[in-house]
Parts: C-alpha cells; structure tokens; sequence
C-alpha cells in the first residue's frame, strides 16, 4: 500500500473511532480527551490523530485544547434549535421532491429499517434504535442523489444523536410513537400527495423539538 495511501487509512480510521465514541455518548460534552490516551487507544502516531482532531473541530465537535488533546463541544439550547432549523428545511424538501417518484430498491431498505427498529424497540436497546432512526432519515435524504444535501445531513445527524439521545432515554415511550411516525411517511412516499409527506415529516420534527424543549 503507498504510504500516502497508508495515511490516510489511518486518518480516516482516527476519525471514525473518535467521532463513534462522542456520538454515541460514550465521551459526553465536556470531556477532555488527552492526545497520550488517543495513541494508546488507536495505536498510531499524533500526526494522524491530530488530522482527525482537525476534521472533527471543523465540524463542531471536539474543541481542541492547548494541553494536548481535545474537548467534546456540550451542544446548547441554541444549537439544537439551529439543527432542528436545518432539518426541517432539509427533510421537508427531500419528502416533497420524493414522494411517488422512489423505486421498489429505495422501500425495501426503508422496509428492512423498519423492520429492525421494532426489533431494537422490543429489545429496549435505545442506542440501537437511535442508530436505525438515524439511518432512516438519512436514506430518506439520500435519495434526492445530492452528495451536498447528504454530507450535510450526516453532519447534522452526528450533533442531533448527542442531544436526542437522552430524550428517547428519559421517554422510553416515545419510540413506539417514533417509528409509528417513520411507518406513516414511508406510506405517504409511496403515494401521491408530497403536501401530506411534507406534513408528516415536519409533525414529527417537530414533536421531537417539543418534547426536549
């Protein structure tokens, strides 16, 4: 493998493996994450670590820190308000563009989504489920087939998971209400009305909006 080649593998490996632990949750916001533990954790040198800690401060993620190291950015209350902003505007138009215009491949993934959510709600595996709502939502925004809308949508989606987390956490009901909600705007795809997609869509935007506000 050429060394550049070499490089960025372990870049991108850097990026993925910080980026998992700090949507996931497992490093929340305000935790200082030290250089020293990121080389013992991914066994690699600073270069790629700090290239990775370079994408993830351009995302607003991670804050770096003169002391060697990075902190995980807390999400505030403006901040998730912004995002629910840009997802409103972003899904709203993927629902309106789509709607009786996706192939049998597009609803067989969204089908199988679903499917697994119910699964992951039964089991009570809320982390599961929130990577399965995610993907859900992306595929819908994916298939406008716009590489822009789909890179910002997966940024918007990493800062969302840090702060909705918790509200399926705290109201463990509302997932049954989720994915009822994710069932009615798969069907409304399938049809013909993009208004009542839209509709659907931005209800259910907004429901989560109001319950963690």
């Amino acid at each position: 493998m050429p060394i550049q080649q070499a490089h960025q593998t372990l870049k991108e490996r850097a990026f993925e493996t910080i980026r998992e632990r700090i949507v996931s949750g497992e490093w929340p916001g305000g935790t200082f994450i030290p250089e020293r533990m990121l080389k013992e954790l991914l066994q690699m040198s600073n270069t790629p670590i700090r290239a990775a800690l370079d994408r993830l401060e351009m995302m607003g993620l991670v804050k770096q820190s003169p002391n060697q190291g990075a902190i995980v950015q807390e999400i505030s209350l403006k901040n998730i308000l912004d995002l629910y902003e840009l997802r409103l505007v972003l899904e709203t138009y993927a629902a309106r563009k789509l709607t009786g215009r996706m192939d049998r491949a597009f609803f067989d993934e969204l089908d199988d989504n679903l499917k697994r959510q119910e699964r992951m709600i039964q089991a009570g595996d809320i982390a599961a489920y929130v990577r399965l709502d995610r993907e859900f939502h992306e595929r819908i925004v994916r298939g406008l087939d716009n590489m822009e809308y789909t890179e910002t949508m997966a940024r918007l989606q990493d800062k969302f998971l840090m702060a909705v987390r918790t509200t399926f956490v705290k109201n463990k009901e509302r997932l049954w209400g989720s994915i009822e909600e994710h069932r009615q705007i798969r069907e409304a795809l399938a049809g013909t009305d993009p208004h009542l997609t839209e509709r659907l869509v931005e209800r259910h935007i907004e429901y989560v909006k109001t319950i963690m506000l």
